[in-house]
């Protein structure tokens, strides 16, 4: 497409499974948006994030007619993103491979804090995220921001489709030993991996390893509770259990326990497993009681837009 001359600003939302870049005027009309594949560096390695990252403006150009030279600012939310030298490392890379002048402003925060803004329309409130992770992220009207969870699969992500679909697994296991109660969750496990026998779970998991295989086995648990697995049903009250934990311990850490509050639940798992988002919502209100849920006003590419906006401000 033709260079069009158009002053444009833009949001990034880099996860851990998908990434969505979108272009808007300085006013926020949509102009352009474009998908790719993952952008987390700590998966990916700086490399493949930088060539991912390459990838998604080399599509928004050709597809737009953007030039970068009208770029005013962006902001970008990358998983994995968390350290003062991260945000420099992708700030450089985001210049690289957007062809960004120095004079671009751009900003760089965990994916978290975008999909805070996306949520509430400004930095404060909570919000809960359970998809293939966990991690609440909060802000006051102080400014201040914490966050709880986001540990990564190897020490967190309690409660998430990843927690669910490795404790499923781990449940089906013990039945085989005669280590725990019997569960549907043994057969779920062998056709889920195209195995026959209880031991080739070992090789199906550990030999072609996937996150996103593991998270995906939670749906098998959470039909499991519906059909009345009781092993499945107790995976579900922990999940619930840990991620209202997220959520309560972040408002504690705020000091916004005893205040009043908005809470907002996103990532697909928790928001696409009805039973689950209502038994979390059950607990967090019955641990801040001043608190209330509400709706997401927009995702996490739209709060990177509006951040993006408001540092033209600055």
């Amino acid at each position: 497409m033709e260079p069009m001359k158009q002053a444009w600003i833009f949001g990034l939302d880099g996860g851990g499974t998908g990434s969505r870049l979108r272009a808007e005027s300085p006013e926020g009309t949509f102009l352009r948006a474009v998908e790719g594949g993952p952008l987390n560096p700590r998966s990916l390695g700086w490399e493949g994030a930088s060539a991912a990252l390459s990838s998604l403006f080399g599509a928004l150009y050709a597809q737009s007619g953007l030039a970068p030279e009208d770029c005013l600012a962006g902001c970008a939310g990358i998983a994995g993103v968390d350290r003062k030298d991260d945000t420099g490392i992708m700030k450089n890379l985001l210049h690289k491979a957007g062809g960004f002048g120095a004079d671009v402003s751009l900003t760089v925060y965990n994916d978290s804090i975008p999909a805070l803004a996306g949520a509430f329309g400004k930095i404060e409130g909570i919000l809960l995220i359970a998809g293939t992770g966990s991690i609440a992220v909060g802000a006051n009207a102080s400014g201040r921001i914490v966050r709880s969870g986001g540990w990564g699969h190897v020490i967190g992500d309690e409660g998430s489709a990843w927690w669910v679909g490795r404790e499923g697994i781990a449940a089906a296991a013990r039945f085989h030993d005669r280590r725990g109660p019997q569960t549907s969750l043994l057969s779920r496990a062998l056709a889920f991996f195209k195995v026959r026998e209880a031991f080739e779970l070992i090789p199906a998991v550990y030999e072609a390893f996937d996150k996103a295989t593991i998270a995906r086995f939670a749906i098998a648990v959470a039909e499991e509770r519906e059909k009345g697995d009781e092993v499945s049903e107790s995976i579900f009250r922990r999940a619930a259990d840990e991620l209202a934990l997220l959520a309560t311990s972040t408002a504690t850490r705020l000091g916004q326990a005893e205040r009043e509050g908005e809470i907002a639940f996103a990532g697909g798992f928790l928001t696409n497993i009805p039973r689950l988002a209502r038994d979390t919502e059950a607990r967090i209100l019955a641990a801040l009681p001043r608190h209330r849920l509400v709706a997401p006003r927009a995702d996490a590419v739209s709060g990177a837009c509006l951040l993006a906006r408001q540092s033209l401000k600055m």
